[in-house]
This record gives structure tokens, C-alpha cells and sequence, in this order.
């Protein structure tokens, strides 16, 4: 392939457009600064719904939505039953990016493999480094090394002589997030150093592979603004400091992959940088199942583990995040409502949710049912309604809390509207930018013309 033709991908995990667009204007990243004077647009972009990690960056790795990928969150229910499962790789209904272009598909489709496979002459190669929802590393024509979850990073790594590579420079899949109660500045020293990491492994294999698409995500920034994203703005938290030296850090790394890549690619390669998802301050967390309990609509049995608990008279319930399934005769063992009278269900829920408020004021922001956002043979297996909180109210789908409302060690949530990206500005986005408009540029890119 042409030098031109490549195409580098940098992923910051929850890097908000506001965030960004602040600390631009501060002077705190002349990295980013710099890319901005150069062409490129910075644009605010919607995330998936729900705007969960595994959902979102899997919709950026396939270019379409759950109802064609399948994942709608970190967990799910194995079909007719109550028991959780931790969807992998193998359950990406979709072919990746990395799987088109280098028609290691399998036999997947999608709509938007339709649109470009038959434009593929020869395979092309990929580098794929730390995308969520990629464990375990099924084989391709490239590098992948798995994202979080990876609980293993050999079985998370292909071929073996990259999983070589990454174990002699001690390289971090994550960092230990729970230090970030218990030992704070053990955390930090953490988070930097997998940065150093990262940023280590990033350029040996846009050194030393060879590649046409190469994407790569920063996790840190996730990890950071969960647990202390009150220090983002306020110049009297005493983590301030600590977050703008990480961003000033990030922002070199950005900086030199940046011109590395415009150095190999004589400046007509296709650079893009987005996140997952945004993030703001968290307020309140909204504990949806006991407020289902309270509503009448959930009764569990507490004796039973998690979502087995389930018992009859239930006529709903909810998974993280702001998920909500009908409890319907056939489709659970201890279906409580008809299908005849489940969409007068689902109209009751959603008027419900809609009037639900915290200290007179809204909790959330948008309710949507199934069939108004998932289109594909996937969609069957999502939830019947799916929420969009309101900024502040975070919600989560524990069994076991007390009360509705309440605050965890969280500082910071993951919003849907303030998702970044940066693009060439000849770039026609239209009016809105969605996350799953990403790959039919970067395969418009990497193969050209569409195929029909």
C-alpha cells in the first residue's frame, strides 16, 4: 500500500470535547495545539448507547451499532435464563475493522462490511493495541494486543512474538484501580508509568511491523477521570495538579506519534484521535433496580445470587448501564408478563423513569426502546428500553444497595454527547458526528471507493 493510503487511529478513553477544548485554550497541550493548526477540526461526537466502554469502542471497531455487534455492556444474560456472562471477543457479532481489511472475517458480515469487501484486492495489515472488548486476541493479519478486560496478556496478545515483546518491557494491560482508594499516590505512580508503557510499545510497532491501519488507545484517561474528575477544573483540589501533569504527559506522547506518522506517511496519511465516550462530575448514582423495587416492578429473592434472585411477580429489571428488560412469559424462567400486555409495560416503565427526580429535578434525560435504535439480527437479544441520564445521575444496576440514590468513590460518569474527535477538516461530517461514522472514513482511506 501507498504511503498515503495508512491510516493511525489514537484513542483516548474518555476524553471529553469540553475537557479538551479547555485545556487547548489554557495552553496546556501544545501537542494537540499543534495537530489543530494543522488542518485538522476537533469535533463534539455522540457515543453509542448505552455509553459503556465495551459497547462504544465496539461500535467504533465495527462501524455499526449493538443491534448488529451484540454487546450492550460489560455483562449480559446467557439467552432464557437468568445467568451473567462476560461477552469476549468471540461474541462480536460484526467484523472488526482489522477483519475487513484483512478478510480475516471469518464469515461475519455487516452493513458495512457489504459496503467495502468487495473493493479489497489484497489483505491489509493492522496494529491494534489496547481497544476494549478485544480479549482474547483472535488471530489476524497484524498485531493486536487486547484492551481492558484482559485478564491474561498472553492469551490477549497475537502472534506470541508480540506478546514476547510487551512482556520484556514489563508492559500494563491496566492499571490496579482500586488503589485509587486505598493508596493514592501509589495509583498515580501507576498511571504514569503505564502511560510510559504504552506510549513505549506504541512506537516500537509503528517502527518495527508493518502496517496500513494502525489504532491504539490510552486507558489511563478512564481511569483518572473516574475517580478524580471534581480535580479537572478546580485549581483548589489537591489531585489538580497531579491530573494537568498527566494531560501535559498524554499530550507529548500524542505529539510525537503525531509526527512520527505524518514523517512515514510524507503528511497524506489519514490521522484521527477520538475517545469512547465523554465524562463529566458525578452527582448522585441512581440505583435503578431498587428503585424498581420500590415501584413494585422487582421482587428478588436475596438468598440467590445476582440476577437468579429474580422471582415471579417481577414485571421488569435492569443491568448496568440504564438497561431495563421486561420480565416477559418464555424469555426468563420466571416471566411474569404476557407478551400480549408487554408493551403496555414497557409505556408504563418509560412514563415512570421520565417523572423520576432528585431534589425536583430530572434524572433522565431520554428513554428509547429497542426498536427506535437497534436495527440487526442482534437487536432481538437487547434490552427493551435504554436510558441517557442527565449529567450528574449515574446509572447503576446493583442488587444488593440500600436506597436510590446514593455516592460511591466515583468523582466522575461517562456521558454520551461529549465524546471528542479530531479529523482533517476537508472531512464532511455532516451535521452530527456518531462514533460509528469512524470506520467508513478510515476504510473510505485504506480502500477507497465504496463498493456499491
Amino acid at each position: 500500500m501507498t504511503r498515503s493510503r495508512k491510516v493511525l487511529v489514537l484513542g483516548i478513553d474518555g476524553l471529553p470535547y469540553g475537557l479538551l477544548s479547555d485545556y487547548i485554550e489554557k495552553g496546556y497541550l501544545p501537542g494537540f495545539k499543534k495537530i489543530l493548526d494543522s488542518g485538522f477540526k476537533l469535533h463534539q461526537m455522540d457515543a453509542s448507547i448505552p455509553d459503556v466502554s465495551s459497547t462504544s469502542w465496539t461500535s467504533f471497531m465495527t462501524g455499526v451499532g449493538p443491534g448488529e455487534h451484540g454487546i450492550y455492556g460489560f455483562m449480559d444474560l446467557r439467552p432464557g435464563t437468568y445467568k451473567m456472562f462476560f461477552p469476549n471477543s468471540r461474541d462480536v457479532k460484526a467484523p472488526a475493522l482489522w477483519e475487513i481489511i484483512g478478510q480475516t472475517s471469518g464469515g461475519k458480515g455487516s452493513t458495512l462490511n457489504d459496503k467495502y469487501v468487495g473493493g479489497i484486492k489484497s489483505p491489509l495489515r493492522s496494529v491494534v493495541l489496547n481497544i476494549p472488548q478485544t480479549y482474547p486476541a483472535l488471530p489476524l493479519n497484524g498485531v493486536l494486543t487486547a484492551g481492558f478486560v484482559c485478564p491474561d496478556l498472553k492469551s490477549g496478545t497475537y502472534p506470541e512474538s508480540a506478546y514476547n515483546y510487551l512482556k520484556s518491557i514489563g508492559y500494563l494491560s491496566d492499571v490496579d484501580a482500586q488503589k485509587a482508594v486505598s493508596a493514592r499516590d501509589a495509583f498515580f505512580d501507576e498511571l504514569f508509568l503505564a502511560l510510559d508503557k504504552r506510549a513505549e510499545a506504541f512506537e516500537h510497532f509503528m517502527d518495527n511491523s508493518e502496517w496500513d491501519l494502525f489504532v491504539s488507545v490510552i486507558t489511563e484517561t478512564d481511569r483518572l477521570h473516574h475517580f478524580f474528575f471534581d480535580a479537572a477544573r478546580d485549581e483548589n483540589n489537591p489531585v489538580n495538579k497531579t491530573f494537568i501533569s498527566f494531560y501535559k504527559k498524554m499530550d507529548e506522547v500524542i505529539g510525537r506519534l503525531y509526527a512520527r506518522f505524518m514523517e512515514i506517511t510524507d503528511g497524506q496519511g489519514l490521522f484521527i484521535t477520538m475517545s469512547d465516550h465523554g465524562f463529566t462530575v458525578l452527582e448522585k448514582e441512581v440505583y435503578v433496580n431498587n428503585w424498581l423495587k420500590e415501584e413494585g416492578l422487582l421482587k428478588i429473592n436475596t438468598a440467590r445470587e445476582y440476577y437468579e434472585g429474580i422471582e415471579a411477580g417481577t414485571k421488569a429489571f435492569a443491568m448496568d448501564p440504564a438497561r431495563f428488560y421486561i420480565n416477559v412469559e418464555g424469555r426468563y424462567p420466571a416471566g411474569s408478563v404476557s407478551v400480549s400486555d408487554k408493551n403496555a409495560v414497557v409505556a408504563d416503565l418509560k412514563g415512570r423513569l421520565l417523572s423520576l427526580k432528585y431534589e425536583g429535578r430530572p434524572v433522565i434525560k431520554a428513554v428509547y426502546e429497542n426498536a427506535e435504535i437497534y436495527k440487526g439480527p442482534a437487536a432481538v437479544a437487547g434490552p427493551d428500553l435504554v436510558c441517557v441520564s442527565n449529567d450528574g445521575f449515574d446509572l447503576k444496576g446493583p442488587l444488593k444497595k440500600e436506597g436510590v440514590f446514593g455516592k460511591g468513590h466515583f468523582s466522575g460518569m461517562h456521558t454520551r454527547h461529549d465524546a471528542h474527535c479530531i479529523l482533517p477538516a476537508s472531512i464532511d461530517t455532516g451535521e452530527r458526528l456518531h462514533i460509528e461514522a469512524l470506520a467508513g472514513f478510515m476504510l473510505d482511506k485504506l480502500v477507497g471507493n465504496r463498493s456499491n
